[in-house]
Parts: structure tokens; sequence; C-alpha cells
């Protein structure tokens, strides 16, 4: 059985949005093949030379192809560097608590006074979510399956996999290094998220990356765009210096 995992909400969905995502996925394919009908049928009429040129554009990778196409010149977003800000000795940030997961064991840093929320998903998957009080920040970790946190995002961005709502924009894709393993960070812009407020647009930090455990994770941070985006870059970049997998040995950062 094929499994559907909605992506823009990011939790593994019931029956009734599993038919939805379906028709949808039924719809966006529909178009496809029609839009590739017409192509050809351009190509074969522009001759064999604009032909051959635009097969062999075609014959590259599929995911390149569509992350070329939809990757942005570079934005305040791209190529970022960010760190979390300088902890008080022996502790988190201010503004900021370590907390362990009374149930699955993770420890991360998060800010004081959010409150946490654990779903379990199709097939076992954990998703703890840290909210804001007012709900417009949100602070979300979850294990992934796919076999890299590349591999990961790209799965997310293809449209026939994950569609998106029309205010979607990607602003980047990077590969940040100094963690234990591969890392992928993708930041961007959607004008709603199911099942969350509305409050405009939302910056959404969506960070995948292999732990000291060797298993792979997704540490993401939403907030409102019109505030700024430094605070979901700092939210995700402090969680990620204080987490530590269940089970493992980790000191405190210093």
């Amino acid at each position: 059985m094929v499994r559907i995992y909605d992506r823009d909400r990011q939790e593994w969905v019931g029956r009734e949005r599993e038919r939805e995502l379906a028709a949808l996925h039924e719809r966006d394919a529909a178009r496809q093949r029609s839009a590739r009908r017409g192509v050809v049928a351009v190509l074969a009429a522009c001759g064999l030379a604009f032909g051959v040129w635009a097969l062999g554009w075609k014959d590259e990778p599929g995911p390149t192809v569509y992350l070329t196409d939809r990757q942005p010149a570079q934005g305040p977003d791209a190529g970022e560097g960010d760190t979390a800000p300088p902890p008080p000795t022996g502790g988190p940030p201010p503004a900021y608590e370590k907390v362990i997961d009374p149930q699955d064991g993770y420890r991360l840093a998060v800010p004081r006074g959010w409150t946490r929320s654990r779903n379990t998903g199709l097939n076992g998957v954990v998703i703890l979510n840290y909210r804001s009080p007012d709900d417009t920040r949100r602070l979300q970790l979850y294990e992934v399956s796919e076999p890299t946190p590349d591999a990961s995002l790209r799965a997310f961005l293809d449209d026939t996999v994950v569609p998106k709502s029309a205010g979607f924009k990607q602003l980047s894709l990077t590969h940040p290094a100094g963690g234990p393993g591969p890392a992928a960070r993708l930041s961007y812009l959607t004008d709603r998220i199911t099942d969350e407020p509305d409050i405009g647009t939302w910056h959404v930090v969506d960070h995948r990356f292999e732990a000291t455990n060797g298993k792979l994770y997704a540490l993401t941070g939403y907030g409102a765009d019109a505030d700024g985006r430094k605070d979901e870059r700092e939210l995700v970049a402090t969680a990620l210096k204080w987490f530590c997998p269940p089970l493992a040995p980790c000191s405190d950062p210093g």
C-alpha cells in the first residue's frame, strides 16, 4: 500500500485527507500528461535541430531540473549561516530552556513558556510540536524515512508528491556543514498550513539532518513572515545545537 504523507501539514493523514490528496495527485498527473503531449507537438513542428537540443535538456535528472526551475535568485535566506544566540555559562540562551521529552527522550532547547503536544501518525511516526502561547510560532520534530536529508526535501518539493498551496514560494535550499552527518535545509513561504491559524504568510525553515545515532530527523520552525525571518532561523539553530536523540550520550553544548 502506498503511504501518503501530508508534508505541508507535516503529519501522517487519515483516510479522508488521504483520498483528498490522492485526488489532487491524479488531477496534477493528468495536467502533466496533457502538457507533455503539447510539448512533443511543438518540438516536432520546430524541426530536428531544436528537437535534439530539447530532448538533451529533458534527459537531465528530473529532481535536478525541477530544483533549477524552482530555485530563486539568491535572497536573504540563501547561503544562511545561522547560529544560536550565545548562551550563558552552563545553559541555553536567554528566553530558552532545555527540555527532555518525557515519552520519547529527545533533548532540545525551546523558548520558555511554549507548550508541547505529541501525535503518533501512521506506521508509528511520532511528531512532537512545541508552540508559542498565541499559536503563531511552532517548532516541530519527527524522524524521516527517506535515505538522505536531501532526498527527503526533494520529495517534499515535488508537486506530484506534495501538492502546494498557491502561495508557496521556495526561498533557498542549502546543505549546512558542521553537524555529525549530512544535512539539508529548505526555507520557504506559504500562505496556508492545514489546521494552523491564519496569520498571513508563514515563513518556514525545514532542517533535515543525520544525528549522532545515524538516524534522520526533521527540525522545522514556523512563524509569521511579517515580523522578519531571523526568529525562525534562530529557533531551529538553537534547537539543533541542543538536540540529542533518545538514549544517546550527549553532553550539554558549551
